[in-house]
Formats: structure tokens, C-alpha cells, sequence
């Protein structure tokens, strides 16, 4: 049993140098990856066409991930950690290259869909492989460097795609990350272990459940960009659907792809995933349309907004190093605050983005970012330790996925907002005025509900092993 000491930063380096570096590795080239469409995109539909199609570079590199974060449990258990690691970088490699030949749209929308699928299979993975290789004690430190990766990933990947972009190499961009993937690929042969943790080679894989997910997200997709109210809500209501059937058909099937009734807010998990989930979904807002509005209602340069975009992952990182050290009696505080900060950033961008000035945002941008980090270690720790270590593979590898899943549909449906606000026929001063405000308002309901799971979360009991 611990004695509640928390370990250094050092210890549990040193407890696997090779394996925590690998990890974090893995972490960059999803997220970076994730962000550097943005600014490479637009170079390649001037050079290849489609541009009616670069929407879809984004949706289908986010349907790859939540799909491959479904299975990644799944698969871990089946081929061990070692070859499951290899394989999602080759696919991820494979995607890469086929962005970078990509003589026309179809091709690179392939490639970014295989992006995706090895993007997302590698980081539920090494969420896995955290739960798997080291102790429980040592989990806070390790997602606070994951956390930091992904922070310094939010900055840098824009900048690397902008760069490759500026000198006419956009194609550059997508080799660049290729070749890391087949870095990644090596060392995961190398370092990591062979045996497999569970023995699931008899299972069926459960292609119907994973079809129903992958239609479900990806029509709620769609509605994002529908023109008309009613055709949008429409789609919404059938894409939930359709999450809401693949949830009980996973509920009955012998191989499930997420832990038990995952939303079961009477349990440690349900509180937690429901926060991930609906808080990750209210925040998207400001990602997706944080820079058309800055820049049509400040004159703002793209860099600029880009910069402000990062201060949000800049401040989740220094929160998450700042707060690591929380011991036990301040983390059920941590995580109500973290739900309070979360929902007080998107009342400010409510509030404030429609007026102004720029520099009056940064305060919300920092709050959202800050309550992200200084709860998000405290959050995954209570979920995976309420479960048995014969669930744990799943628990670990569903709060990522749910928090992908949960940006994709808040994306969706803060296109919808946004087209009833009059910005899909144009960025008039009226249509911006509007979505200024609604964007951001219409998810303050989604965090209110938030801030009520960290409140049921925080007050479950962590167990003595914890």
C-alpha cells in the first residue's frame, strides 16, 4: 500500500527513460499532426484542388482517431503493446506518405483518414502503455509531461506546417512526420515488451459497433455544415442515435471496446468520463472559430490569432507542472476547480468576444486552459483506479478517445450555432456580431453540466492503492 508520498519528477524518469520518451513521442505526432492541416491545407487545395473538400481533411483525420482510440484497448490485449505501438506508427507513416504524393483531393483525404486511424490508435496507446509499465503512483507525472506535450505540440505544429507552407514545401511538412512515425515504429520494437496482457485471440473484432460509432460521428460531422436549421438538427438527432445504439450494443457484446456503462454517473468512471466528454465538447468553440471572429472583428493577422489560439495549450501545460505535486486532499479541489475555470473561460469568451479589445480574451484563454490542466491528471487517475486491472487497458485508452469524440461533436455543433447566427452566408458585421455571442453562449448548458460531474467525481473515495 503507498504511504501518499508523491514521487519526483526524476524518479520516475529514471524508472524508464527510453519508454517515457517513446510515449511522449508518440503524444506529439497526434497532436501536432492534429493542428498542422490547419496551416498546410490551404497550400495544398492551391496546388492540388478540392476545395470544397478541406473540411473533410479535419473530420476524417477526427473520425481515424475516435475510431482507432476505440479499439486501441482492444487491440493492446490481443497483440501486446509492442506490436500494437508498430503497427499504428506504420499506418500513421502510410497515411503521411499518401498526403504527401497526393495528386488530387480523394488521395489526400485517404491519407488523412490513415493519419488519423494511426494518430489516434498511437495515442490511446500510450495512455495504455502508461497504465501498463509503471506504477500508479507515478501516473500524475506522466500525464503532466503528456500534458506538456501536448502543450508544446498545440504551439509548435502550426508554426512547423506554416513554415513548410511559407517555402512552397507543404508536401515537406507531411514527409517530416512520416519519417518520425517510422522512428517510433523501431524504438516501440525495441523498448517495449513483447508478451501480450490479456489472451484474446479468439475474439471477434466488433466491426458492427465500430460502424455504428464511425456513421453516428461522422453525420454529426455533416450537420456542421449544413446550411439549413432544420436538415442539421436532423442529422444531430440521428448521428446521437446512433452513439446511443453502439453504446448498448458494446454494453451487451463479450468483447466490449469501452469499460462498462461508461456513463453511469453513480460511479467514479461515469462522473469522470461525462466530464471529459461534455467539457471537451463546450470548449471547442473557441478553436474552431476563435480565429475567423478575432480576425474579422479586430483585424487581427492569422499568426496572431494562431498565438492566441496557444495560449490556452500554454496554460494547460504550466497548470498540469504547477499542480502535479497536489497531494490527496487538494485534488478533489483541483478538480472542481478545473470544471469551474473550464466553464467560467467559455462565459468570458461569451461575454467579452463580441466587444473586445484582443488583449481582453487572453484572462478566458488562460482560465479554460489552466482548469484543463490543473484537474486533467487528477480526473484520469480517479477513473482508471476505480476499476479492476482487468479493465484498466480499456479505462485508460476511453477518456482520450471520449475527449476526441466529445471535440468532434461539440465542432459540429457549434457549426450549427454558428450558421442560425448567419455566418455560413458570410462574415457580415451583423453575422459575427452574433456568432461572437452565440458560439460561445450555447455551450454554457453543456459546462454547467460539466461543472456538476467534477462535483460528483471529486467526491468519490480514491482507493487505498491509490
Amino acid at each position: 500500500m503507498s504511504d501518499g508520498s508523491e514521487p519526483s519528477f526524476s524518479t520516475v524518469v529514471r524508472g524508464g527513460i527510453g519508454t517515457v520518451a517513446v510515449l511522449c513521442l508518440g503524444v506529439w505526432l497526434h497532436a501536432a499532426d492534429s493542428l498542422l492541416a490547419a496551416t498546410v491545407m490551404p497550400s495544398a487545395v492551391a496546388d492540388i484542388g478540392g476545395l470544397s473538400y478541406i473540411y473533410w481533411t479535419i473530420a476524417l483525420y477526427e473520425l481515424g482517431s475516435i475510431a482507432a482510440g476505440f479499439l486501441a484497448g482492444l487491440v493492446a490485449l490481443t497483440f501486446g503493446l509492442r506490436h500494437a505501438m508498430a503497427g499504428a506508427a506504420l499506418v500513421y507513416a502510410a497515411g503521411c506518405a499518401a498526403s504527401a504524393v497526393a495528386p488530387d483531393m480523394p488521395t489526400m483525404l485517404v491519407g488523412r483518414l490513415l493519419q488519423g486511424l494511426g494518430g489516434g490508435w498511437m495515442m490511446a496507446l500510450c495512455h495504455v502503455g502508461m497504465a501498463q509499465l509503471f506504477p500508479e503512483r507515478h501516473w500524475p507525472k506522466l500525464l503532466a509531461l503528456i500534458s506538456a506535450t501536448w502543450g508544446v505540440s498545440a504551439l509548435v505544429g502550426p508554426l512547423v506546417g506554416g513554415a513548410f507552407a511559407t517555402i512552397g514545401l507543404w508536401r515537406g511538412a507531411f514527409v517530416a512526420f512520416g519519417v518520425q512515425a517510422l522512428v517510433f515504429a523501431v524504438l516501440a520494437l525495441v523498448l517495449f515488451p513483447a508478451g501480450k496482457s490479456g489472451d484474446m485471440h479468439d475474439a471477434v473484432l466488433p466491426w458492427r459497433r465500430l460502424f455504428t460509432v464511425s456513421a453516428g460521428v461522422l453525420i454529426i460531422l455533416a450537420a456542421g455544415v449544413r446550411p439549413e436549421p432544420v436538415s442539421a438538427f436532423v442529422l444531430v438527432a440521428v448521428g446521437f442515435g446512433l452513439l446511443l445504439v453502439a453504446l448498448r450494443l458494446d454494453g451487451r457484446g463479450s468483447v466490449r471496446l469501452l469499460p462498462p456503462r461508461p456513463f453511469d454517473v453513480t460511479k467514479p468512471w461515469g462522473a469522470g468520463y461525462l466530464m471529459v466528454f461534455v467539457l471537451s465538447a463546450a470548449t471547442v468553440s473557441f478553436t474552431v472559430y476563435g480565429p475567423l471572429l478575432m480576425e474579422a472583428l479586430y483585424g487581427v493577422t492569422p499568426f496572431t490569432a494562431g498565438l492566441m489560439i496557444a495560449v490556452e495549450s500554454v496554460s494547460w501545460t504550466i497548470a498540469a507542472i504547477v499542480f502535479v505535486n497536489a497531494g490527496p486532499k487538494l485534488e478533489p479541489w483541483l478538480i472542481r476547480l478545473g470544471g469551474l475555470a473550464i466553464a467560467g473561460g467559455v462565459l468570458g469568451f461569451a461575454l467579452v468576444m463580441r466587444n473586445g479589445p484582443l488583449s481582453a480574451l487572453l484572462p478566458w484563454a488562460i482560465l479554460q486552459g489552466a482548469g484543463f490542466g490543473m484537474a486533467w491528471a487528477f480526473i484520469i487517475r480517479r477513473i482508471v483506479s476505480s476499476f479492476g486491472q482487468a479493465e484498466r487497458e480499456r479505462a485508460s485508452s476511453a477518456a482520450p478517445t471520449l475527449q476526441m469524440l466529445g471535440y468532434a461533436v461539440g465542432s459540429a455543433l457549434s457549426g450549427i450555432v454558428a450558421n442560425m447566427s448567419g455566418l455560413g452566408q458570410g462574415t457580415t458585421p451583423e453575422a459575427v456580431d452574433a456568432a461572437a455571442f452565440w458560439v460561445f453562449a450555447a455551450f454554457l448548458p453543456l459546462a454547467a453540466v460539466g461543472v456538476w460531474a467534477a462535483w460528483r467525481l471529486s467526491r468519490h473515495e480514491l482507493p487505498a492503492t491509490a
